[in-house]
């Protein structure tokens, strides 16, 4: 019994050895890549390593943010779909952060040191982390933008689209903070083609592209009956 234990542990390792030398081989004449971990992980890092083009719905003010010019006055919930300035770009950044970029003039959505929104081309050398958020989904739905470094302070507005502090003051303003993130370029949903379907279109001598209207259908059958009456009559006498 020892020898045949013996003997059949010997088959399995050595049965091993080869499948590893035949991986190897196969490995060096295809040339397979090197999958390492580090190469991707450092092509997806990065400042713009993602953008989203969206508009943001205000729960309070019921209307579109929207980032008009740079200082303490160029944002507001006021917004409308008709205006440039409610289209927005939100970008991901290292450590699973965001940042709110208006599309017509490339300005960012800020906080200053008192916890007060306004807009910048770029986050200040002092406050390097100032224009960084954390978006975050509330039980009903709604995402929330809490700052990165502080985040007890978050991006809300009132019911007449002005900005409200960082901090919340009271929990009847926590609302205000909730927002409906609508995107604008959604990936298309294809939908397979039937090609037993009946094509409504023709290409004309000319090579031309003609599209078969019902109406013309319609207007060739009342010609055609048009055409039978006045054979049936000359000179305005029946046959």
């Amino acid at each position: 019994m020892r020898k045949s234990v013996q003997s059949f542990s010997s088959i399995c390792r050595s049965l091993l050895l080869l499948l590893i030398l035949l991986l190897c081989f196969v490995k060096d004449s295809q040339g397979f890549p090197d999958f390492k971990i580090d190469n991707i992980a450092d092509k997806l890092k990065g400042e713009h390593s993602l953008e989203k083009r969206a508009v943001l719905w205000n729960f309070c003010s019921q209307k579109l943010v929207q980032i008009t010019k740079p200082g303490s006055r160029g944002v507001n919930a006021r917004g409308s779909r008709n205006s440039e300035f409610s289209n927005l770009t939100i970008i991901s950044i290292d450590g699973g952060f965001i940042r709110i970029r208006g599309m017509a003039n490339k300005l960012y959505l800020c906080f200053n040191k008192k916890g007060k929104l306004r807009t910048r081309f770029q986050p200040p050398k002092s406050l390097p982390h100032s224009c960084d958020f954390s978006q975050n989904l509330t039980g009903d739905g709604y995402h929330t933008f809490k700052l990165r470094d502080k985040p007890e302070w978050s991006i809300g507005f009132k019911k007449r689209g002005k900005k409200l502090p960082g901090f919340i003051r009271k929990p009847s303003q926590e609302p205000c903070h909730h927002f409906s993130l609508d995107l604008l370029n959604p990936t298309p949903i294809t939908i397979p083609f039937d090609f037993n379907k009946k094509k409504n279109y023709l290409f004309n001598n000319s090579g031309k592209f003609r599209i078969r209207h019902k109406k013309r259908k319609k207007n060739r059958r009342r010609e055609k009956e048009r055409l039978r009456k006045s054979q049936k009559t000359r000179n305005g006498v029946k046959r």
